[in-house]
């Protein structure tokens, strides 16, 4: 039995209470609908555009596939077709039809064609000459339902036959393609069924007929009920043969086009035959039923409403006053000596450009004012500062619609809409324009008779908040389970404050509409996102290892875990324009193991699983349509419950849920199409609420194959009897699996409540520490538990656990060896027999703070003040990255007491050691040291990160004081000393006395501190070779020096002598004893 959809065409024309012209109506039912008290259509599938009181032709380009199409299993064609007698098969769009030739006459022996499940629309083109037109019948094989369109050159559907029965029949006649010399094409399509067809063609003479049309509507702009008006308006015959007599009506419509709930005149206006292509002026005077409620109303004039003159076009008879009429009192009437609308002494403008100037700034006041359907609008504007919302509140003197809508220059910011009694507020509180300054419009608007009304205004002061919104969301086309993907997202902050390190989500999803019970495969904080400012961001996704294949959608989603205040927090998520194929499409179901039994739930009352009483679980089962249709599921519910199901479809499939009671009969299924998530519940069923017994819930497949998640909850289970209900584990929307995970994402911080109950034993979590990055992963539970909670590292090494003994801190990376390392860590959570929740918290601690500090530092050496001096250090950074940050260094001069005495050194330094221990700074400089500095004992004190560009776990290794140096001042050390030679000026009482205290000296021996050219200490006035280092003195006055050993040393120095004396040079001649006697 296929109980799945229910069809409808309703082609409703012209008038109502009183029948002017046909109603056509043609129901397509597959089966009657299941009644609680009185039957109720579940679902109505229309086969045509229907607007008002006429069918609208709609283009191909807005004709798409109907996923409800229910061909026959079976192929019914052959595989060659030969559809209209031509080899092959008529094509399936208007470029590759078939051509039935000029003016087709086939008669009752028609066209032979086929269509089935592979084959659902065939197209054949029709050419005709002027003044012809065609009838088409279309004879449906046996058991199908096959519809026909004729269609024009422009894509439109001019005629239509989309009927039950075994014959369909369309015409040009009466339609735009009426006698018109042209082509245009039949479509044929498959509704359901499959089979033979023949196609029908006749073409015959276009009869000469009139065309009657309505214009040039004017009627008073006001009146009374049961008053007699004057309606002009002018009625032409525009095709080629005289109309005959005929009458036009008249209608009071509310808008300018005619629908169910305008008011139909009994007068009507006698018309005298119009010749051929004429027309002629006609004043009507009608009157105005005494019963018209007051308000706004357009006369529309009919001409031939009853159809009583066949036509070449019936659906141009009537047209509209351009201008209303009001019935009833107007504004003018309740206010005789002016309006003043808000204070402005006359009418309000009814448009924003002739508004003149705000009612002004930041306003917080009352206004009153008058309106009705001939003014129809007024319209106020006003200056609201930035930062500031501005509220109305509109209420009128008497039961009332009104509408009003406030707008940002071209933006609709809030419609409200005032009906009754009731207060009309309208405000840009809440909205994506809470907090934006700038000039409001506010246009009420009616369409009745006089209101008048009373405006409440206020302008408050908004807390600046951001709106975080996505605009953009691409990834790959395809991707492996059990593999990464990148994703690229771009974040927009539309509000009024700047949003600091949105986290950035991404997800998979079996359909365009997000839940929480999609797959979360990866996410990133992004950077802070000024007003106005957009950000993309990469997110590294991972595909989970087991997902099912098919397409999902990439599904983007800013502040998941609303850590951030927003203006709004409906607008955060996005999906990227095209799917994302993972692995490939399933073309069968794996080994079955429907609600983990090992084996395939049956496929009625007889072979259904037993969930068991109350039963409050997630299951995945498998199905595939024409092989394994269906899985059934028993659930017995105590009296008092309620049962309520949602099923996740598997991707690019179409399977449905039915809720049955216990004799298997249906009595809820939502009739979605696609991949939607679908739920049913006995709350809120008149028959079955709280009823309590046996229920079976069977999963369909209507398209594909793949594998499906049932979420299924009894709500109010007896409180003795826990029962973890509709599983949503930390908050994701689904039960977290006992061993592949559910993956978190890199860096997560999050917190939540899992269950654990029945045959939920085990829980795990899977997520991503990045470089650099730490993670603190807590767990905790009711000591009466016996709960095991522990992790696992991507090798499956057990690194830390917990029990009821020791709940609290599970892991963290800090401080250990797994501190700023990329790792995949598993956390698995084990009942060990027990049930009741958990609480699991992960909490992203981000990369460890760096840790800066001086290895050394090398002060300059002992010198006088005026010296240029050197001196070195070597920096490390310890602990986390601070790769590339510049951070500033001083050298500093300290006294012996430790006072700073001078800055020697400033320098920016760029770190560029990562992590743990890198030098990223060594280096030597130079500093001259102040002639000024006075003599003493000093020291260096090197200080890193003074403006503390980066946070650091420590602080107190940012200084470090070096070694302790002498500095001598000079002016102190040369004050006794004018020419700083070394001897004193004045005696010190050493005795040592400069004799040359004006010029520097180093002569020594016979003065102190005087010239001594050759440096032999004997000053250059008493030196009698003072070029000569070797010889100063010549005592005996022989021209020899005294130093021997000197240049021309003498031998004899203090003996006057010769060159070649007796005993060398510069010793005398001895006398000679010639006689050798002794005696000279």
């Amino acid at each position: 039995m296929d109980n799945r959809r229910v069809l409808t065409l309703v082609a409703t024309l012209l008038l109502i209470s009183t029948t002017i012209s046909p109603v056509i109506a043609a129901f397509e039912t597959a089966n009657s609908q299941p009644t609680y008290e009185q039957d109720i259509f579940q679902q109505m599938e229309s086969k045509a555009t229907i607007v008002e009181h006429e069918i609208v032709a709609t283009t191909l380009n807005e004709l798409t596939p109907r996923s409800s199409s229910n061909t026959g299993a079976r192929a019914a064609c052959p595989l060659v077709q030969s559809d209209a007698g031509a080899s092959g098969d008529a094509g399936n769009t208007a470029n590759s039809s078939r051509s039935l030739g000029t003016n087709p006459n086939s008669g009752q022996t028609g066209n032979q064609g086929c269509m089935d499940a592979n084959d659902q629309d065939d197209w054949y083109e029709v050419t005709i000459t002027s003044g012809k037109d065609v009838d088409v019948e279309l004879v449906v094989p046996a058991g199908a339902d096959f519809d026909i369109d004729l269609v024009d050159g422009g894509g439109n559907v001019v005629d239509s036959s989309a009927g039950v029965g075994s014959l369909e029949k369309v015409t040009t006649i009466g339609t735009s393609l009426s006698g018109i010399a042209g082509s245009f094409h039949i479509q044929l399509t498959v509704w359901s069924g499959d089979g033979q067809y023949t196609l029908r063609t006749w073409t015959n003479d276009t009869p000469p007929m009139p065309d009657l049309t309505i214009s040039n509507v004017v009627a008073p702009t006001t009146g009374q009920a049961g008053q007699t008006v004057d309606v002009n308006y002018t009625v032409s015959n525009e095709w080629n043969t005289s109309s005959g007599a005929f009458e036009s009506q008249f209608i009071l419509s509310t808008d300018q086009i005619y629908n169910w709930g305008d008011v139909l005149i009994s007068q009507s206006q006698s018309e005298t035959d119009l010749a051929e292509n004429s027309s002629r002026n006609m004043n009507s005077q009608v009157m105005i039923p005494s019963n018209t409620a007051n308000g706004t109303y357009y006369w529309i004039v009919w001409a031939d409403g009853y159809g009583n003159v066949s036509e070449k076009t019936e659906t141009n008879n009537n047209n509209v006053s351009a201008v209303p009429m009001l019935i009833g009192e107007s504004c003018e009437d309740r206010h005789p000596n002016g309006l003043d609308d808000a204070g402005l002494g006359a009418d309000a403008p009814n448009n924003r450009s002739s508004v003149v100037a705000p009612l002004g700034n930041n306003v917080t006041s009352q206004y009153t004012g008058c309106i009705d359907g001939i003014d129809a609008n007024d319209v106020f504007s006003f200056d609201v500062p930035a930062n500031h919302t501005i509220e109305f509140e509109i209420t009128r003197h008497k039961s009332s619609t009104v509408d009003a809508e406030l707008t940002l220059g071209n933006n609709l910011v809030y419609g409200g809409f005032g009906w009754g009694n009731n207060t009309l507020k309208t405000t840009t509180k809440g909205t994506s324009y809470d907090g934006i300054g700038g000039i409001y419009y506010l246009n009420m608007s009616r369409s009745g008779d006089a209101v008048d009304w009373t405006m409440q205004v206020w302008t408050n002061y908004s807390s600046p908040q951001p709106d975080l919104t996505i605009s953009m969301v691409s990834g790959p086309n395809n991707a492996a389970a059990g593999n990464p993907i990148a994703i690229d997202v771009i974040v927009n902050n539309t509000g009024t404050s700047g949003a600091l390190s949105p986290l950035v989500s991404v997800f998979l999803s079996v359909d365009d509409n997000f839940a929480d019970h999609d797959i979360e495969i990866g996410n990133f904080s992004a950077g802070f996102i000024d007003v106005n400012q957009s950000q993309m961001v990469q997110i590294q996704g991972m595909i989970p290892a087991g997902l099912q294949g098919g397409n999902y959608s990439l599904v983007a989603y800013v502040d998941y875990d609303e850590q951030i205040t927003e203006k709004s927090e409906d607008n955060n998520f996005n999906f990227a324009l095209d799917e994302v194929l993972v692995d490939s499409k399933a073309t069968t179901c794996p080994s079955q193991d429907d609600a983990a039994t090992g084996s395939d739930a049956g496929a009625d009352i007889a072979t259904s699983y037993d969930l068991g009483i109350d039963a409050s679980i997630t299951i995945t089962g498998c199905i595939e349509e024409g092989v394994d249709d269906e899985d059934w599921y028993k659930i017995t519910v105590t009296s008092g419950l309620n049962l309520s199901a949602t099923m996740i479809n598997a991707p690019e499939t179409d399977f449905d849920v039915y809720l049955r009671d216990d004799q298997g009969d249906w009595f809820d299924r939502p009739y979605l199409g696609g991949t939607i998530d679908e739920e049913v519940t006995t709350i809120g069923n008149p028959n079955f609420a709280g009823s309590g017994g046996i229920f079976y819930l069977s999963v369909e497949s209507f398209v594909g194959v793949g594998i499906y998640t049932l979420i299924i909850e009894t709500e109010g289970v007896d409180p003795n009897t826990f029962n973890c209900g509709q599983q949503n584990d930390l908050n994701l929307g689904q039960d977290a699996p006992s061993s592949s995970g559910i993956i978190l994402g890199n860096d997560p911080t999050l917190s939540g409540q899992g269950c654990m109950s029945g045959m939920d034993d085990a829980d795990s979590y899977s997520f991503t520490v990045t470089q650099y990055a730490n993670t603190e992963v807590t767990f905790n539970a009711d000591s009466n538990l016996a709960f095991v909670a522990w992790i696992e590292d991507s090798s499956g090494n057990v690194l830390s656990q917990v029990d009821n003994t020791s709940f609290g801190t599970l892991f963290t990376t800090m401080d250990t060896e797994n501190e700023g390392v990329q790792n995949t860590y598993k956390i698995i959570v084990n009942s060990n027999g027990d049930v009741g929740l958990y609480n699991i918290s992960i909490t992203d601690e981000g990369a460890a703070p760096a840790d800066l500090t001086i290895d050394s530092i090398i002060c300059p050496i002992n010198h006088t003040s005026g010296s240029e001096v050197q001196f070195s250090w070597q920096l490390t950074n310890l602990r986390g990255p601070a790769d590339g940050v510049s951070i500033t260094v001083h050298l500093d001069m300290l006294n012996e007491t430790g006072e700073e005495v001078m800055r020697m050194f400033t320098s920016s330094v760029i770190v560029s050691g990562q992590y743990n221990n890198t030098a990223f700074d060594a280096r030597s400089e130079f500093f001259n040291t102040p002639d000024e500095l006075t003599t003493g004992d000093y020291s260096c004190r090197l200080s890193i990160d003074v403006d503390d560009a980066i946070a650091e776990s420590n602080e107190s290794n940012n200084v470090m004081i070096g070694n302790t140096f002498y500095v001598q001042n000079e002016e102190e050390l040369w004050a006794n000393d004018v020419d700083r030679d070394g001897y004193n000026t004045t005696d010190t009482g050493d005795g040592l006395v400069d004799d040359c205290p004006t010029s520097y000296g180093e002569s020594f021996v016979d003065r102190y501190g005087c010239a001594d050219v050759d440096g032999d200490g004997v000053s250059n006035l008493n030196d009698l070779w003072p070029l000569d280092d070797s010889q100063a003195f010549d005592s005996d006055g022989d021209s020899y020096g005294d130093e021997t050993n000197g240049t021309d040393g003498d031998y004899c120095p203090e003996v006057a002598g010769v060159a070649n004396g007796d005993g060398g040079q510069g010793c005398p001649i001895l006398p000679k004893d010639a006689d050798l006697d002794g005696v000279l």
